[in-house]
C-alpha cells in the first residue's frame, strides 16, 4: 500500500536521507506559497558543512510551522543514532558552539538534529532535547532558539504528510511500489527533470468550456489546469492523439520554470496503467482520502471506465486528493464532475526545436525534414531521428521512404509486421495481453483479419512497441 514506516527510513543511505529532508523542506515551503529556493542542501555528506546539512532561510516573518518550525531553520542529518554525549560534541566541537547555531539563535530560528537509525522513547527524546539545551546554555539569547530532535519515527510521520514522496523513498530502499512513481521524468527519462519544457505560440489547448475561438496557448492551458488541481477534490482529464506530448505537458504542471505558481511536485504520485500498477489507482485514492493525505494523482493511459470511478471517488465531501488522467480519447461525452482539456499536435517549428535539442548532430535541413514529416507528433519525430547516423541525411527523401525508414529502423523489411501494424491501427486501442479467444479478448480477432493467430499478433505488437511505434 501507499505507506512508509520508520524501518523504511532506517534503510536510507546518507545521501538519500539528506535529499529527503531537503525535499520535505521544499514541500513545506511550497504548501504555504513560499519559494522552495529558500531551501539549500548539497555537497558530500562527510564534507565540512558548518553543522548544517539542510538550511531553510525564508523571509523574516514568513508564516511557517510544524516540522519546519521557524523561518530560519537548520537541520543536522545523521544516519547513526546520536546519544547525549555525541549531541554535545556535534553542537560544540572542541567545546565551542558552532557559529551556524549561534547565527540561528540570532535569527530566532530553530536547530534540529535528525537521526534515521535512532528510535527514541519519550524519555530518551527528552534526554536528547535536554542535551541540546545544555549545549547552548551559555549562549546569549538561547531562549529564542527552538531545539528539537527527530528520530526515524518522526521522520516517517513527516513523509506521510507528503504522500507524493512515499514512492521516492520506497524506490531508494529497493521496496518500490509497483507501477508508482514520485515526481520525475515521466515522459523522457535520459534527461531527467532538468530538461526544460519547450513552448511555441500556437493555440494547442482546447476545452468545451472555453469561449475563445481556436483554444489557447500551452502556458494558458498549464495555468488553468494548475488552478483546478491546486484545489482538493478536483478532477481533470487530458486527451489528445498519441505522441502530441500529453505526459510531458502534465509533467510541466509541476515545473516552476513553466509559467507561475507551479504545483507542488511532492504531492504528485504518477502511474501508467500500461505498467500494471499494484495497488490499483482506485485503492490508492481511497486510502489517501481515508487517511486525509493531500495528493495529486496522475493516471496515464487511463481508460474511460477507470476515470469515471476515480472521478466518483475523488469528489466525496472533504476529499484532500485531486486527480488528472491522461488518455487518447475519441469519445465526445464529458465525464461528470470533470474538466476536459484536449492537447493538439505541436507546430512544425516546435517539433524542429525538439529534434535539434535531442539530436544536435543532425543538420538543420534534416531536423526540418523530420519535423515536417512528423505532422506534429513528437514520438514519430524522435523515433525517426534515432535512425539517422552522423554521416547520413534524410533530406530529399519522399514521405514513402521516410515511412519505411521509421518503420523498419535498420531491420530487414517485414511484410508480416507491416500487415500486423495495419490491422492494429484499425482501432484506437486494443487489449494487448490476452491471447485467448475469450469474449473480452481482442488480439485473436484482429489477427484473424490478416491470417495470424493471437500469439503471433502479440509478438508483432510487442515489436512495434519496442520500436516506439505503438502506445
Amino acid at each position: 500500500m501507499f505507506e512508509i514506516t520508520s524501518d523504511d527510513i532506517a534503510l536510507l543511505n546518507d545521501e538519500d536521507l539528506r535529499a529527503l529532508v531537503g525535499l520535505l523542506c521544499e514541500s513545506e515551503a511550497r504548501s504555504r506559497g513560499l519559494s522552495p529556493s529558500a531551501v539549500t542542501w548539497g555537497g558530500n555528506q562527510t564534507a565540512a558543512d558548518g553543522g548544517l546539512d539542510v538550511r531553510v532561510a525564508l523571509p523574516v516573518g514568513a508564516a511557517i510551522e510544524g516540522f519546519v518550525p521557524r523561518a530560519a531553520t537548520g537541520f543536522q542529518v545523521k544516519k547513526k543514532d546520536i546519544p547525549r554525549t555525541e549531541i554535545l560534541t556535534e553542537m560544540s566541537p572542541n567545546g565551542a558552539l558552532r557559529p551556524a547555531i549561534r547565527d540561528l539563535a540570532d535569527r530566532s530560528g530553530a536547530y534540529i538534529i535528525i537521526s534515521s537509525v535512532g528510535a527514541t522513547s519519550d524519555t530518551a527524546l527528552q534526554n536528547r532535547r535536554a542535551a541540546m539545551k545544555d549545549a547552548v546554555n551559555d549562549l546569549p539569547g538561547a531562549a529564542a532558539l527552538t531545539l528539537d530532535f527527530y528520530d526515524r519515527g518522526r521522520l516517517a510521520s513527516w513523509v506521510r504528510e507528503h504522500a507524493g514522496l512515499i514512492p521516492w523513498v520506497r524506490e531508494k530502499i529497493g521496496r518500490s511500489i509497483r507501477g508508482w512513481q514520485s515526481y520525475g521524468a515521466w515522459a523522457y527519462a535520459p534527461e531527467g527533470i532538468s530538461g526544460e519544457y519547450l513552448l511555441d505560440e500556437e493555440l494547442r489547448v482546447r476545452t468545451d468550456t472555453d469561449v475563445a475561438e481556436g483554444g489557447f496557448q500551452v502556458l494558458e492551458g498549464i495555468k488553468r489546469i494548475r488552478d483546478l488541481l491546486s484545489h482538493s477534490g478536483k478532477v481533470v482529464r487530458l486527451i489528445g492523439l498519441s505522441g502530441v506530448g500529453k505526459t510531458r505537458f502534465v509533467q510541466a504542471l509541476f515545473d516552476d520554470r513553466a509559467g507561475e505558481q507551479s504545483l507542488n511536485p511532492s504531492l504528485a504520485a504518477y502511474t501508467n496503467i500500461a505498467d500494471g500498477p499494484e495497488p490499483q489507482p482506485t485503492v490508492v485514492l481511497s486510502d489517501l482520502i481515508a487517511s486525509r493525505k493531500r495528493a495529486i494523482l496522475v493516471i496515464d493511459n487511463c481508460p474511460p471506465d477507470l476515470h469515471r470511478r476515480l472521478s466518483g471517488l475523488s469528489r466525496v465531501p472533504e476529499s484532500p486528493v485531486s486527480v488528472i488522467t491522461i488518455e487518447y480519447d475519441i469519445s465526445e461525452d464529458q465525464p461528470e464532475g470533470t474538466e476536459v482539456f484536449e492537447l493538439e499536435p505541436s507546430s512544425t517549428d516546435l517539433i524542429e526545436k525538439l529534434v535539434k535539442h535531442r539530436f544536435p548532430q543532425l543538420s538543420p535541413v534534416d531536423s526540418r525534414t523530420i519535423a515536417e514529416f512528423s505532422g506534429g507528433n513528437a514520438r514519430v519525430a524522435i523515433a525517426l531521428s534515432e535512425t539517422v547516423d552522423r554521416q547520413e541525411t534524410v533530406a530529399g527523401m519522399s514521405d514513402e521512404d521516410l515511412f519505411k525508414r521509421l518503420f523498419q529502423q535498420r531491420h530487414e523489411s517485414s511484410e508480416s509486421l507491416l500487415l500486423a501494424a495495419q490491422a492494429l491501427s484499425l482501432v484506437y486501442s486494443f487489449q494487448g495481453e490476452d491471447v485467448s479467444d475469450g469474449d473480452q479478448a481482442e488480439l485473436f480477432r484482429l489477427a484473424a483479419l490478416i491470417g495470424k493467430n493471437a500469439q503471433e499478433m502479440f509478438q508483432s505488437a510487442a515489436e512495434l512497441r519496442r520500436r516506439g511505434l505503438i502506445q
